[in-house]
């Protein structure tokens, strides 16, 4: 393998090594460092998948190792937007528990049926990862929180779609875009 193939996983990697450094510029209170810290992580996520893609160097470790980073990253996230916007938090902590519980709904259920996460990395996942990504900008300059909710709403449809893919796909398979592919591989594998 060549070293170009390892750059996908490389930027999972850098962006789960980032995680402790944007702690810390939450703990230590600035706000700046943290954003700027959070938002070049996220960029490594949209990059890894699309150069994974693009050097063809797609596979089941690089698909662990980004959703691994994944929910590192949203826990980062949270706990550095409680500690530097705790009203914040408080106001909307409604609406951030039920994206986890539809987040993390998915992950249980995949162990629990197929011994494993499931990361499908559905299209759907996808429009969620920049929708909250971008809803970030209103609800932290406290401009207004509807972007937020509807991030959260498409939260809870993902976690709904890949609920059912993981009751549709026979056994553990990588990427499934949509349901409607699950659908496809389910009457396949008849």
């Amino acid at each position: 393998m060549s070293f170009r193939s390892h750059v996908p996983n490389l930027l999972s990697a850098l962006r789960i090594a980032l995680m402790p450094a944007v702690l810390l510029t939450a703990v230590g209170g600035s706000r700046r460092w943290f954003v700027g810290l959070l938002i070049g992580a996220l960029l490594t996520d949209a990059l890894d998948g699309f150069l994974a893609r693009r050097l063809r160097a797609e596979s089941d470790l690089g698909r662990k190792l980004d959703s691994w980073a994944d929910y590192l990253t949203m826990f980062t996230g949270i706990a550095g937007i409680a500690i530097l916007w705790p009203a914040i938090m408080q106001r909307e902590l409604a609406w951030v528990a039920t994206g986890l519980v539809a987040f993390f709904a998915v992950v249980v259920y995949g162990f629990v049926r197929l011994g494993r996460a499931p990361c499908y990395h559905t299209w759907a996942s996808k429009v969620f990862a920049v929708a909250c990504g971008l809803s970030m900008i209103p609800l932290l300059a406290e401009w207004s929180a509807t972007p937020f909710h509807v991030a959260m709403t498409l939260l809870v449809a993902c976690g709904v779609e890949e609920l059912a893919i993981a009751l549709l796909v026979p056994k553990y398979t990588g990427e499934v875009p949509t349901v409607w592919h699950a659908w496809r591989l389910r009457r396949a594998g008849r």
